[in-house]
């Protein structure tokens, strides 16, 4: 049986009704883009004000990048051009620079700051905490260490070593070149050696100890110059016995000689020598 219509009965309610769901429809909710992509133009915007954008693919962005917020990064950050950081920048977690880098303005690092090849600073650097190197270290220019420094390696200064503070050195200090201290060299312990010869504060009271063993000491009664070996002490020139020539004063195990040839003279002998073996000056 068919169907009997009421024109008496109008259908604009019906029709006000589709027109305020599409007036206020979110047709965008649930929306999918396709291979055509979606295309802003004509100085439009996407704008998202109580949201936020998720992207869980590649992100290209060939113009210009503006963040004014916070921006947390959890993965890697690559950048194969030039990077600009003109504020203040916290880096928490490892920092890895395979290329040039310029730091213009101050840069603090509170943790380990390792570089595994070449590093140069140009400007005022100011290292509050320990700097291990374990390769070669090269400053070519002006160096203040104004803290301890603790040097484990070999080190090559090929300009001026100024140290304005006490230097101290643990272990064995080698020089190769000519050394000028132009103030006084205290040595409190150990000895002063010079080719064969030795400088001992320990043994007596202070001595000059030689190669072959002889040594000029201190003692109670003065100066004291002892040969080695019971050998002959020499006084003036060079020879050590009798049969030599030259003019010198010599003890040995023997006694005392007056070596060369003296001046002589016809005035009456002045000089007496006791038994005892005492030389005493005659005023007869």
């Amino acid at each position: 049986m068919g169907q009997i219509r009421d024109l008496s009965q109008g259908n604009l309610d019906k029709i006000w009704d589709a027109i305020r769901r599409l007036q206020y429809a979110t047709n965008q909710n649930a929306m999918a883009i396709g291979r055509g992509g979606l295309n802003v133009y004509g100085g439009g915007g996407i704008v998202i004000e109580n949201g936020g954008l998720y992207v869980t693919g590649s992100a290209t962005i060939s113009g210009l990048l503006e963040a004014s917020g916070t921006i947390n990064m959890t993965g890697t950050f690559t950048a194969t051009g030039t990077v600009r950081l003109s504020g203040q920048t916290d880096v928490w977690g490892p920092l890895i620079v395979t290329g040039d880098t310029d730091l213009d303005g101050t840069t603090s690092v509170t943790g380990n700051f390792t570089v595994t090849g070449p590093t140069a600073l140009n400007g005022v650097t100011t290292i509050a905490g320990n700097v291990t190197s374990t390769g070669d270290f090269i400053i070519n220019g002006p160096t203040d260490l104004n803290g301890p420094t603790d040097i484990t390696g070999d080190t090559t200064v090929t300009g001026d070593f100024t140290v304005t503070g006490p230097m101290k050195t643990t272990g064995t200090l080698s020089v190769e070149g000519v050394t000028t201290l132009k103030n006084d060299l205290n040595v409190t312990t150990g000895k002063v050696k010079a080719g064969g010869v030795t400088i001992d504060p320990g043994f007596l009271s202070g001595s000059v100890r030689f190669a072959n063993g002889t040594y000029l000491a201190a003692s109670p009664n003065g100066a004291q110059l002892t040969s080695a070996f019971g050998g002959a002490v020499t006084i003036g020139n060079n020879q050590a016995d009798l049969t030599g020539g030259g003019n010198s004063f010599i003890v040995n195990g023997v006694g005392f000689y007056i070596n060369g040839s003296l001046p002589e003279t016809t005035e009456p002998g002045n000089l007496y020598i006791s038994p005892g073996g005492r030389l005493y000056k005659s005023t007869a």
